[in-house]
């Protein structure tokens, strides 16, 4: 079998629910999958609906291989020299999955990519200052579902065990010094007498930082999630969203939720964030609280917050957002169908 015009980077399971909207939308067989530290058997157990041939990353180096564009989240994978993007590519595709930490964002392997599938306009704007790729805003195709769909809400309460009566609070935190793990978990299990409350850590955490998703355990849970499930039940599940820093507050903005930011010491002086990055300026115009403050359940309960807040988010949104609510995974679909002439105009400019 020979190789596809066109090939994914995977180095985590979980960037299978930010393509796979997209993989839906192309023709069947258009497209291979490059593992990076996956196992092929589980790649094809996530993998299977699509039919797409499956390459170890030293598998396509040894066969050669050179696909005409290579779509990844980032390029920064193994200790390849040069970078793996360079060895199996003609031209490198950044696919954004987060629209926080522009301190990670905006990092100088920006420079491997021809184009650049981003969220909306305030990427585009940071992007086409500092690097020249070719940059289309394609808002977020993970959630087209949350804007086509119905959810079936008695369903998903029974799904993650939560009580019917109760509200659902959905805490999605970070993971690494950014992370509000360890900071707030008494707090925010204290909150289970009253509310349903799920906790999904970062898939990398359960990994790296065992002994911190181990104390957070012990807190009375409605249900802790550790595996790769996709983030997007839990949007349509929540009433009240909880998190700290990187992608899932953006999302929150996205899918127009009720949420509060949790603050982490000097995170803005982070190297994954600083001061101008989404995650930190959220804070400017919603409520955000100190581990400790004691004023958690006073803020969830507060309507008078949440009317103020619906309206900044409806504000914020044309900010980060393209408008392509529903059909953002067209939207990338046909620009990378089309990716050809996306680098020809490229070249173009820079002539």
């Amino acid at each position: 079998m020979s190789q596809a015009e066109t090939a994914f980077l995977l180095h985590s399971l979980e960037l299978v629910n930010h393509y796979a909207p997209v993989w839906d939308r192309l023709p069947p067989g258009s497209f291979d999958i490059v593992l990076f530290e996956i196992e092929k058997d589980a790649a094809t157990a996530a993998t299977r609906a699509w039919n797409c041939r499956l390459w170890s990353a030293d598998e396509a180096i040894r066969a050669g291989c050179k696909f005409r564009f290579l779509v990844s989240n980032h390029p920064a994978v193994g200790t390849y020299n040069p970078p793996l993007v360079q060895q199996i590519a003609e031209h490198n595709v950044r696919f954004m999955y987060a629209a926080g930490k522009i301190g990670w964002n905006l990092s100088s392997w920006n420079e491997l990519y021809d184009a650049i599938l981003c969220f909306g306009p305030y990427h585009a704007e940071v992007f086409s200052e500092r690097f020249d790729a070719t940059i289309i805003q394609m808002g977020y195709p993970r959630f087209d579902r949350y804007f086509n769909e119905k959810p079936d809400l008695p369903a998903l309460r029974s799904q993650y065990g939560c009580d019917p009566n109760k509200p659902t609070i959905v805490w999605l935190p970070t993971w690494k010094a950014l992370s509000s793990v360890g900071h707030f978990d008494e707090e925010i299990g204290a909150l289970a007498t009253k509310y349903n409350v799920i906790v999904k850590v970062h898939p990398l955490m359960p990994h790296t930082e065992p002994h911190r998703v181990q104390t957070l355990a012990h807190q009375p849970l409605t249900r802790l999630i550790t595996d790769h499930s996709d983030n997007l039940p839990l949007y349509q599940l929540a009433d009240f969203m909880l998190f700290d820093y990187g992608g899932p507050p953006m999302a929150a903005l996205y899918t127009d939720k009720n949420f509060l930011l949790l603050d982490v010491p000097d995170a803005s002086q982070d190297i994954f964030t600083g001061a101008q990055s989404p995650d930190v300026t959220l804070r400017r115009y919603f409520a955000h609280l100190s581990a400790g403050s004691g004023n958690l359940e006073e803020l969830l309960a507060d309507d008078a917050l949440w009317d103020e807040h619906r309206a900044i988010r409806t504000e914020l949104r044309r900010k980060y957002f393209a408008p392509h609510y529903g059909f953002s995974a067209h939207v990338a679909a046909q620009a990378l169908m089309h990716m050809d002439k996306v680098i020809a105009q490229q070249k173009v400019r820079a002539w």
